[in-house]
């Protein structure tokens, strides 16, 4: 079976969704002296430096964005779907949001070819949105004017939009994984 980890598909979605941020970010957040981030980084290497360290940082954050859905969001989601297939929850609402249980060990020990068309058809998909959402909606939360750092030269209209896209592409993610769950059983 072939590594997942080295495919292109997830490679793409944990990068996309940093580098997504990573150039908003850039262009739309400014320093303490007015300078756009962006120009101040530009200033400062030259161009292929900031290409590799723009790449860099886009796959770090990605990675983080991943680390967050693949560790607390999975293991709440996972949880809490034990309970809803045992008839403990109150489970319609629940499982519309996106909470079933989902074996992920089918990525190891399901039919490769089976796992091959679950990765390019679901996983990759629930990865980009979920990661690519995420990062959407923590951008109007401006960060790093929390941090007295840097403010924000982003439009009010602008947040509403990364807030309503980030919010699509969360809800697509769930659908994704009420897909995802059902697929990953003992049948595969």
């Amino acid at each position: 079976m072939a590594d997942l980890s080295l495919r292109p598909q997830p490679l793409l979605a944990h990068w996309a969704p940093g580098a997504v941020v990573t150039i908003i970010a850039l262009f739309y957040f400014t320093d303490v002296n007015g300078v756009r981030l962006f120009w101040r980084l530009k200033s400062a290497l030259d161009t292929t430096s900031v290409l590799i360290l723009l790449a860099l940082i886009s796959f770090a954050i990605g990675q983080v964005f991943d680390a967050f859905r693949d560790g607390p969001v999975e293991d709440l989601l996972d949880f809490v779907g034990s309970r809803i297939s045992a008839g403990r929850l109150w489970s319609d609402i629940l499982i519309w949001f996106g909470f079933v249980e989902v074996r992920w060990e089918f990525l190891v020990t399901g039919k490769p070819e089976r796992v091959e068309k679950f990765e390019i058809w679901f996983f990759t998909h629930y990865m980009l949105s979920f990661n690519l959402g995420m990062g959407l909606l923590i951008l109007p939360l401006r960060c790093w004017r929390i941090l007295g750092l840097y403010q924000s030269a982003t439009p009010a209209h602008l947040g509403i939009v990364f807030l309503v896209s980030g919010a699509l592409l969360l809800y697509d993610a769930m659908r994704l994984r009420c897909l995802i769950g059902p697929l990953t059983n003992d049948r595969m």
